[in-house]
């Protein structure tokens, strides 16, 4: 699910952020808070282009 990183934190020699993001496996839609691994995250996808081909 995406989510919004809000802080990088270095724990015990090892990297974790605190993540803010939507759940929705449930029937009703919560939102969730945790620290999270830099295992339990992916990079989300992204096209640059997006915004270099935009009218200026």
């Amino acid at each position: 699910m995406p989510g919004l990183v809000l802080k990088w934190e270095l724990h015990k020699g090892r990297w974790r952020a605190w993540v803010i993001w939507v759940d929705t496996t449930y029937a009703r839609p919560e939102i969730r808070w945790d620290w999270l691994s830099v295992k339990e995250m992916r990079p989300a996808k992204s096209d640059i282009n997006v915004w270099n081909d935009r009218y200026r």
